[in-house]
């Protein structure tokens, strides 16, 4: 009997021994897992701007170092010149839009991209999009991968503590995207082609609501400085599904005058009038302006 339990505790150590071995050969595995979900704070804060320039959504996720003190120091020596910079700190800059773009001139597919910046003393900024977003700052970059480059003079500014993007002059089809540091900047226009995205949506809302008069009169309040033709013939459609309220009427009134049809555009001014103080009364909103139109109308 003593022989059998010795046999039996000899087995007993040796599985202990084969955990124990086990448990330590995955312990840096278990410390790399709880590492890799510890969350601390970044000396170089992350920043995602985000930008809708018409229907077309353009974001920048970028790092945002410090000057600390550096000031004077920065550009030609923390950051060198002629030398390929991430246009931020941590990883790469990307930037990402949702349609096709123009930028800084030249065209851009949608997709998302990594962001660099070469800059230089004298002359230009080189600025460089490549189709590798999951690079360490520059470590790894391949030019083979670059999607496009251009050329941007680079501005003086009031001193940014900061690292900044930003957008500014936004209209529904271009804005310029700025990056500013320390005591320069950079200014690139982007150009979006909103109306051929708008059409698009617009036939797509009428595919799915043929019958629907107020898709037919937005559509024509949006085109009518496009396409003066094809958005008078959609405020038509939309007084035969519903001749009885002013916005149809006001909207046809409108592109006639565009048209220089000033006789047809009071007489669809009138019955915007008619239709909207039957609907409101006098307390119809509209009424000042429309009877303010036909005025200056009616002189021509």
């Amino acid at each position: 009997m003593g022989k059998r339990t010795g046999i039996w505790q000899s087995a007993t150590d040796a599985r202990a021994f084969v955990v124990l071995i086990f448990l330590i050969a995955a312990l840096p595995c278990l410390l790399l897992v709880e590492t890799a979900a510890q969350e601390l704070p970044r000396q170089s804060a992350l920043a995602i701007t985000k930008q809708k320039v018409g229907l077309t959504d353009i974001t920048l996720t970028f790092g945002r170092p410090n000057v600390r003190g550096r000031k004077g120091k920065i550009w030609g020596k923390l950051i060198p010149y002629d030398q390929l910079w991430r246009a931020g700190a941590n990883e790469c800059t990307t930037i990402e839009a949702s349609t096709d773009i123009i930028f800084g001139g030249k065209k851009l597919p949608a997709g998302r991209y990594s962001f660099f910046v070469v800059p230089r003393k004298k002359g230009t900024w080189t600025v460089i999009l490549n189709t590798d977003t999951q690079l360490w700052g520059t470590e790894g970059y391949d030019n083979k991968k670059d999607t496009l480059r251009i050329e941007v003079k680079p501005e003086k500014t009031h001193f940014i503590e900061t690292l900044v993007f930003f957008f500014d002059a936004i209209s529904t089809d271009e804005a310029s995207l700025i990056l500013g540091w320390e005591s320069k900047r950079i200014v690139i226009p982007i150009q979006v082609d909103t109306v051929k995205y708008a059409l698009k949506n617009i036939e797509k809302a009428i595919e799915e609501r043929p019958e629907d008069w107020q898709v037919y009169v937005r559509s024509a309040d949006y085109l009518r400085a496009y396409d003066p033709e094809k958005a008078l013939e959609w405020a038509n459609q939309a007084i035969r599904l519903h001749a009885e309220h002013f916005w149809a009427y006001w909207i046809k009134a409108e592109i006639l005058a565009l048209n220089r049809d000033y006789a047809a555009a009071v007489e669809n001014a009138q019955k915007a009038l008619f239709w909207g103080l039957k609907e409101a009364g006098e307390q119809f909103p509209y009424r000042q302006k429309i009877e303010s139109q036909i005025e200056v109308w009616e002189t021509f």
